[in-house]
């Protein structure tokens, strides 16, 4: 069963020796106060490394373009948790069912721009081809759509900070401790306590290293080069 906000800040008591109880993640004071920012910064610094690779936060949706607009923002697709779009992963149909589906290809904002953003070339008028990302991390696609598209595509999210007792990581149930335990660390760190440091970090990077391997994409490599 997971452990919800409430739960890991108790675990963090436990593991950590600490006198008394903590009931409540709201309106604390002192040391409870102390391990409930110690916990929710924990979640956010594990779903933070290395630039949110983790499964869970990959979302693949199907969204509709509008014709004759390039430059779409997260909330104009109605994505409110998105931090950045998976340009490889892109494919256009006309048709609802996306049975005439093609791949949009991935050009990098430089090429995207010298190319697309060029001339005459801004104001073409056609299926979708290519698409990158801007400075300002908006979607470009070019041509401009000639209809109203269906893409289908890939996204990273950012999962909602802990704010309630009863909030839940986006992780799967069996590295909830992994929360807990770099959060121990913090608290080994505040209290200059070395043996706290030295297991928390300890049970850690053995909870991160299963992690790692179940939960961050698949890594590839190319042919040999000779």
């Amino acid at each position: 069963m997971k452990q919800n906000f409430l739960q890991l800040c108790g675990a963090v008591y436990l593991e950590g020796g600490i006198s008394g109880e903590i009931t409540s993640t709201q309106n604390q004071n002192g040391e409870a106060k102390r391990v409930v920012n110690w916990v929710r910064n924990a979640y956010l610094e594990i779903l933070n490394d290395q630039g949110l690779v983790w499964k869970p936060i990959h979302k693949t949706v199907v969204v509709q373009l509008t014709r004759g607009q390039g430059t779409y923002t997260f909330a104009d697709l109605n994505l409110p948790q998105g931090v950045q779009w998976d340009t490889h992963n892109m494919r256009v149909a006309i048709n609802a069912d996306l049975s005439d589906e093609t791949f949009v290809i991935h050009m990098d904002f430089r090429q995207f721009r010298d190319y697309w953003l060029f001339s005459t070339r801004r104001a073409v008028i056609s299926r979708p081809l290519n698409v990158s990302v801007d400075n300002d991390t908006n979607l470009r696609i070019a041509p401009l759509p000639d209809g109203d598209y269906w893409l289908n595509m890939q996204y990273q999210t950012m999962p909602q900070t802990f704010q309630d007792d009863t909030d839940i990581s986006v992780l799967p149930e069996r590295y909830d401790n992994a929360i807990m335990w770099r959060a121990l660390r913090h608290y080994g760190l505040f209290e200059a306590a070395p043996e706290v440091v030295a297991r928390a970090d300890m049970a850690y990077k053995e909870t991160m290293q299963q992690l790692w391997l179940d939960q961050a994409p698949e890594v590839l490599v190319g042919d040999p080069l000779c």
